[in-house]
């Protein structure tokens, strides 16, 4: 895994910065000419109520203060210039937009650019340093690698040992908790890691292929990073190595909620709670602040973003437990992970569907499932069946809002920007992800791709029940256009599926 990144802020940064604002604005306000005599006097409210509070904030949004240690100098300088372009953007709107307030734009442009001049130089001092003392310490490392056995031979531990680890457990976690692991786990032997850490050098510590199995008992609810701690887990895995760990579900933590306070305030007071611990981490305006006041600690996540961000980091669910109130997942160590960032959380989604000649397009549509959600795919078709309709049935991804959109189809309103680009037309077959095309047969796979997909799919013309029967539904209408032409078919089937849906209530599901 590449570039580890402490992602709290540095109190120490703060200081250093708020040391070199104090020493721009001595220089600016001693060495430039201004058209008032008194510059030290007239501008002092200007920086440090207006100034200083708006750089603060962008600094700790745009992850300025930060720390450099696993970042690279060219993405720092980047950092300390957007924000410093955004501080002169805001400062300037502000001195624009009120003139009674009597600030100068200059006298801010001059501020930030004698700050961005202290940034650089302190950032290329500390980058000279750091480079000059690890070079030494690099050569040493290499050598110790090339010495270092990481396979070793699994053996029994001792029953003593034994003992020890699980009277741990059963006291940090609970003796439910302990049983459920001895089904998944060899905790006898000596390739089986416990810990209970959310921090991610712990795991960097381990040697690689060292374990096959790593239980952590720290809930992922109290990880900052939970993809790059994810990541970090599988690559000190071998293949097929077994990861274990557990969560507190959203489902969970609001029963817990509810029952912590009286009937009707409850509710209120849930309310505030949602908002501070899963809508604050998800805006990007606000998340850096949430993480920052919180230290990352009992945020709320459901089980669709937890194992969706598994799989996206290649782990395969095989088995899950509940115990203690805690949900645990049993995972394998199957693929390649996704080493990007690979989602966000705007209302609006775009969705990976193959189009006509095979070939993928982006799908608009507003969010109706959880984050991650399109990494479940292969996990829900395995645990659930299919419904009347060739839904998923107890699709555990869709939110409580998200299945109310989807009744409506309010959440498929983005896609008419598919259709003013030409991806998609009014009818025509349902766009698909590539697991659920993947099962459909050869000959209908052949047949879609050679026609643009639409938005009112034929299936609310024929309504089938069943994946065979929605199938069947299809080819019917493909032949149909070979037969007598899409536009034709198009205007014969559009009858149909508005006569089902006003009279008939067809909805999605």
């Amino acid at each position: 895994m590449e570039d580890y990144r402490i992602n709290n802020p540095k109190i120490i940064y703060l200081i250093l910065n708020l040391l070199m604002l104090g020493a721009a604005y001595l220089i600016v306000v001693s060495w430039f000419p201004f058209t008032t005599p008194y510059p030290l006097q007239k501008y002092w409210r200007a920086y440090f109520i207006v100034y200083i509070p708006i750089s603060f904030i962008v600094g700790v949004t745009f992850h300025k203060y930060h720390s450099y240690r696993f970042r690279k100098i060219r993405e720092v300088i980047n950092t300390i210039l957007r924000t410093d372009l955004l501080v002169f953007m805001v400062t300037g709107s502000i001195a624009m937009l009120f003139p009674s307030l009597k600030l100068s734009i200059y006298a801010f442009f001059a501020f930030i650019a004698v700050m961005f001049l202290f940034e650089l130089v302190a950032v290329s001092i500390y980058y000279a340093f750091r480079d000059a003392v690890n070079v030494e310490r690099y050569q040493v490392n290499r050598e110790i690698e090339k010495k270092t056995v990481e396979l070793k031979s699994a053996y029994l531990l001792d029953s003593k040992t034994v003992e020890d680890i699980e009277n741990r457990i059963a006291n940090f976690t609970g003796a439910s908790v302990l049983r459920n692991l001895k089904k998944y786990a060899q905790l006898n032997m000596s390739n089986t890691i416990v810990v209970s850490t959310s921090t991610i050098f712990n795991v960097l510590s381990l040697k690689q292929n060292r374990f096959s199995t790593i239980i952590n008992l720290m809930k992922i609810n109290d990880i900052r990073s939970i993809n790059e701690f994810f990541v970090a887990v599988h690559d000190k895995l071998p293949f097929q190595g077994v990861f274990i760990g557990c969560f507190l579900s959203k489902s969970q933590y609001k029963k817990d909620f509810m029952a912590k306070y009286p009937p009707v305030l409850n509710y209120f007071l849930y309310i505030f709670a949602y908002i501070f611990k899963r809508v604050l981490p998800k805006w990007s305006f606000s998340r850096e602040f949430y993480f920052w006041i919180t230290g990352g600690k009992k945020r709320v996540l459901s089980k669709a973003e937890i194992l969706g961000r598994l799989y996206a980091t290649g782990f395969v669910v095989t088995n899950e437990f509940k115990a203690d109130r805690l949900s645990f997942f049993v995972a394998k160590k199957c693929n390649e992970p996704v080493r990007s960032e690979v989602v966000n959380y705007s209302p609006i989604i775009k969705l990976n569907r193959v189009g006509k000649n095979g070939k993928f397009f982006k799908v608009y549509k507003f969010r109706t499932m959880h984050p991650y959600s399109e990494f479940l795919q292969s996990y829900i078709y395995e645990k659930n069946d299919l419904q009347e309709g060739g839904k998923f049935r107890h699709d555990i991804r869709i939110t409580s809002v998200g299945n109310f959109m989807r009744k409506y189809w309010l959440d498929e309103l983005p896609m008419i920007f598919n259709l003013l680009k030409g991806d998609m037309k009014p009818v025509g077959v349902r766009p698909l992800s590539k697991h659920y095309f993947s099962l459909y047969s050869k000959e209908l796979q052949e047949k879609r791709t050679k026609h643009t997909p639409g938005l009112l799919p034929p299936f609310y013309a024929d309504m089938p029940k069943t994946l065979d029967e929605i199938q069947a539904s299809e080819l019917k209408y493909l032949d149909a256009c070979q037969k007598n032409g899409t536009v034709a078919t198009d205007l014969k089937y559009i009858w149909k599926i508005l006569a089902n849906i006003i009279f008939k209530k067809a909805r999605s599901r």
